[in-house]
């Protein structure tokens, strides 16, 4: 699958400018967290592979360019519990992503993207890499490839598939529809768990398979870099 992702389109690997790099505790890059369509667990993601990078002894910044400021909100509220998160949340603007697009990459930036607009299109600049959450509803899929198609004109990017729920045929059919179109996805795959669901204000502990999505993008960090200085 990485070969996939990495091969889909290589004309936008060379368009990512200031590409990943190679940083202290392993590969870093600016990551885009986008889809039109709300409710397809952006913020969660955004959060979840946040808290994963900062458990592998990473650093990381999460740019809250959501007019909803889900991940401010989250950060707020750990906060007020007594339990802040191991990561910094900061509200995002035009000025800001125009800054972190031009900025040398020396750690994991993660940019929770508005559903549409200039700012959509300023977080997809600012980024190195473009994932693309979506479930496993034909609905969701259909925004997804959406999606995909606009990163994809200017950035790498991929599918990650959440709020999974592998034993019911709309699942099935979502995997065979994105084989089916040769779709760049993650293998990783998120299942609905109500511990993700009910875990907005909370430090995250449990990683489940938000450490196998930061290995594939640590994997694609890497091809990057090595894109870069060929």
């Amino acid at each position: 699958m990485m070969q996939t992702i990495m091969q889909s389109d290589m004309q936008t690997s060379q368009l990512a400018c200031n590409s990943a790099v190679f940083g202290i505790g392993g590969e870093v890059m600016r990551l885009a967290i986008a889809n039109a369509k709300g409710g397809v667990a952006k913020t969660t993601t955004s959060m979840y592979l946040a808290a994963t990078i900062a458990h592998r002894g990473g650093r990381v910044c999460v740019y809250d360019a959501d007019p909803q400021s889900s991940a401010s909100l989250w950060a707020d509220a750990a906060g007020d519990a007594g339990d802040a998160l191991a990561f910094e949340v900061r509200p995002a603007n035009l000025s800001t992503l125009s800054h972190l697009a031009g900025d040398d990459v020396d750690s994991w930036s993660i940019v929770d993207a508005p559903p549409q607009g200039k700012m959509l299109q300023a977080s997809i600049h600012a980024a190195d890499f473009v994932l693309i959450p979506t479930s496993d509803s034909p609905l969701d899929l259909q925004q997804a490839w959406a999606m995909l198609d606009e990163a994809l004109a200017s950035r790498p990017a991929a599918i990650l598939v959440v709020k999974a729920e592998p034993a019911t045929v709309a699942f099935r059919e979502t995997m065979h529809a994105l084989g089916e179109a040769e779709s760049p996805r993650f293998d990783t795959v998120i299942p609905k768990r109500q511990q993700i669901k009910k875990a907005l204000g909370t430090n995250p502990v449990n990683l489940y398979e938000y450490r196998d999505l930061l290995t594939e993008l640590e994997e694609i960090a890497r091809d990057l870099s090595h894109g870069e200085e060929e």
